[in-house]
C-alpha cells in the first residue's frame, strides 16, 4: 500500500484470504468462468505484500537486494500482470454469459494485452538499475523509471495516448461483458483511475494499485450474488 509497510502487510493479510474465499464461492457455485476474476483480491494481496517489503527496504536505508527485487515485483503486477489477467478474466466470464462473437473479440483483446504487457515490463526487468524506488514528497511510494531507455515503456508510461491504451485494456473488457455486476466493477476501476490521476499523478502506480486493492473486495459480492448461488 502507498502509505506504509504496516498498512501494506495488513492489506495483504486481509485480501489474500478474501481472494481464496471468493474463488471458493465461484467454485461452489459451479461458475468456472468467474474463477480468474475471483482471484483478483488474492493477487492484490500478494502485490501489497511485495510493496510492504519495498517500504521495509526503503525505511531501513534502501537495503539491497530487497529494495530492487520488491520494486521489480511490484511493477510486474502494475505493468504486466493486471494488463494480462483482467482481459483474460473478462474473456473467461464471457464464455458463459455472452455471444461467440464477443468471446472471440475479447480473446483477441486478451492476446494483444498479453503481448503489450510483457513488452511493457521486460525493459524494466532487464535493466533493474533504471528503477529507483523512493518516497515522494507527498509521502507515497514513487517507482522512478525515468532513466529507462525503452520506446514501448516510455510510450505507455509517459504519453497520454499510451496511458489510455493501458487503461483501456484494463477497463474496456470488463465493460464489454453482459454481466452488470462485472460492468460496475469496470466503472469503479475507471473512477479510481481518474481520481488517482487527478490527485496523485506523480505516484500513480502505487496509489492506483491501493485503490484497486480496496475495490477488489467487490469481487466477493460479484461471485456471491443470489443468482450465482442458485447456479
Amino acid at each position: 500500500m502507498c502509505f506504509s509497510a504496516s498498512a501494506s502487510f495488513t492489506a495483504s493479510a486481509v485480501l489474500m484470504p478474501l481472494g481464496l474465499y471468493s474463488h471458493h464461492l465461484a467454485d461452489r457455485a459451479e461458475r468456472p468462468g468467474y474463477k480468474p476474476l475471483a482471484l483478483v483480491p488474492f493477487f492484490f494481496g500478494v502485490q501489497q505484500f511485495i510493496e510492504g517489503l519495498e517500504w521495509t527496504g526503503i525505511d531501513q536505508g534502501n537495503v539491497e537486494p530487497l529494495t530492487s527485487l520488491a520494486g521489480l515485483g511490484f511493477l510486474f503486477f502494475a505493468y504486466c500482470f493486471w494488463m494480462i489477467w483482467i482481459p483474460w478474466s473478462a474473456w473467461s466470464i464471457s464464455r458463459s454469459t455472452d455471444s461467440k462473437a464477443l468471446q472471440h473479440r475479447l480473446k483477441w483483446v486478451a492476446i494483444v494485452a498479453t503481448v503489450l504487457g510483457i513488452a511493457f515490463y521486460l525493459p524494466v526487468l532487464f535493466n533493474p538499475p533504471a528503477l529507483q524506488p523512493a518516497v515522494h514528497s507527498n509521502g507515497r511510494l514513487l517507482y522512478d523509471v525515468s532513466n529507462l531507455q525503452s520506446v514501448v515503456h516510455n510510450f505507455v508510461n509517459t504519453e497520454p495516448v499510451g496511458e489510455l491504451v493501458y487503461w483501456g485494456f484494463i477497463v474496456l473488457p470488463l465493460l464489454a461483458v453482459s454481466d452488470r455486476a462485472v460492468k460496475l466493477f469496470g466503472v469503479l476501476i475507471f473512477i479510481s483511475i481518474f481520481l488517482t490521476w487527478l490527485t496523485y499523478s506523480a505516484t500513480f502506480n502505487s496509489v492506483w494499485c491501493f485503490y484497486c486493492a480496496v475495490l477488489s473486495i467487490v469481487v466477493i459480492w460479484i461471485v456471491n450474488r443470489p443468482e450465482m448461488r442458485r447456479a
